[in-house]
């Protein structure tokens, strides 16, 4: 669908909250990455000496990334080296081998000077598309995959038949999502009226036997407009209404009418809505309400069931990763926040590092082409899915 009077610059309440941490004058100690974690799981003889990350985030990624090239000329790394003796431990040698033959070690690529055509990460995305196993496993599929990643080599991102092609593969990506993320229990409905009504009857079984209930729900909200898709967090619990939480990133003026809307279909639900007004691009609703869906899951205890308590928080840095303008990142307390979940070694990255790696020129204009990145994921695990499908039966 087209979507009309988008602004990039809007700023949400939750990106003007002012963030104590990131306000202090003084370098807060950098958080404890997977590799730093792993030391408490060894034997108290076989752990490794990790020296004190620098105080920024975006500092501590790049001394990680000289200190692991330093270590192939000079010799093993202490870090690597037992305790006792200090001799290289095989195991951690092969984990931090691991780690710095993986894809992943692109986050610490230097920075084009200007946006190019198609970035490297976004080049990353599109080769791990493997179109003749696509083609073999199942032919929408295949065409969804072809034509994904033909526009984004050309360079022009998305389209109304791409989008077409979203809405009619997304009950596929939602098996493979569900698939690979027990409890996400994420579905997929055509009307608004059929998405209400499978809540009231879910919402009914739960009052029945007593046992709680979560789930999510990808629809399109208005009538008239089945293209434009949103994305619901969804409460069931014994002697309570239903608790919804609603993600828009598109048509933030919007916001109120859904909520309305919802609050029609589900009457006597606690309803809140979230629009962060990420996404400037015209055909890629589909994808983003998949993003925030996942999101909400993913960030559930520490953000969403907050918001079904009713709390007022900031929005996690991780929901801005796709935020095509860097209006919504640069400047602003979370620019600085670190996405991956890698927190602290070679594979880590800021939201900002992480925007401006994607940035592209689309259209005699610059944005962030993440999101086209994550239709390809979304792409390849629906393959593997299929793959593994086909290997049960």
């Amino acid at each position: 669908m087209n979507i009309s009077g988008l602004r990039g610059g809007y700023k949400s309440q939750a990106q003007q909250a002012d963030n104590a941490s990131s306000s202090s004058t003084q370098g807060s100690p950098a958080p404890t990455g997977r590799r730093l974690q792993r030391q408490d799981a060894l034997p108290a003889n076989y752990r490794y000496h990790a020296s004190q990350m620098p105080a920024t985030p975006e500092r501590a990624r790049v001394a990680a990334r000289y200190a692991s090239q330093a270590s192939s000329s000079a010799g093993p790394s202490i870090s690597l080296s037992r305790q006792s003796g200090h001799r290289e431990n095989p195991s951690l040698a092969r984990f931090h081998e691991t780690m710095q033959q993986s894809p992943k070690m692109s986050r610490g690529d230097p920075l084009p000077e200007k946006p190019e055509i198609v970035p490297k990460r976004l080049q990353e995305k599109i080769d791990s598309v493997n179109l003749p196993r696509l083609n073999k496993l199942d032919k929408n599929l295949y065409e969804y995959g072809k034509m994904a990643t033909e526009l984004a080599k050309e360079g022009s991102g998305s389209s109304v038949a791409l989008m077409r092609m979203d809405k009619k593969v997304l009950p596929l990506l939602a098996d493979a999502e569900n698939a690979r993320n027990p409890g996400l229990n994420l579905h997929v409905y055509k009307r608004g009226e059929e998405c209400y009504q499978a809540i009231k009857e879910q919402h009914k079984i739960v009052q029945q036997s007593g046992q709680p209930k979560t789930m999510r729900a990808l629809y399109p909200p208005f009538i008239g407009m089945p293209d434009h898709h949103i994305a619901l967090d969804i409460h069931l619990r014994p002697g309570h209404r239903p608790s919804i939480v609603g993600f828009e990133s598109a048509l933030g003026h919007m916001v109120d009418h859904i909520r309305q809307g919802i609050a029609q279909g589900l009457r006597g639900a606690k309803v809140h809505m979230v629009g962060n007004r990420i996404q400037n691009s015209e055909w890629d609703c589909i994808m983003y309400s998949l993003n925030n869906a996942l999101k909400s899951f993913k960030h559930h205890d520490e953000y969403t069931a907050r918001l079904h308590k009713g709390e007022k928080i900031p929005v996690p840095a991780e929901f801005f990763k796709h935020a095509q303008s860097k209006s919504m990142v640069e400047g602003l307390p979370h620019q600085d926040a670190i996405v991956t979940k890698d927190k602290g070694g070679l594979h880590a990255e800021t939201l900002l590092h992480r925007n401006l790696a994607y940035r592209a020129d689309r259209f005699d204009h610059a944005c962030n082409t993440s999101i086209e990145g994550f239709r390809m994921q979304e792409i390849q695990r629906a393959g593997e899915f299929l793959s593994a499908q086909n290997r049960k039966s």
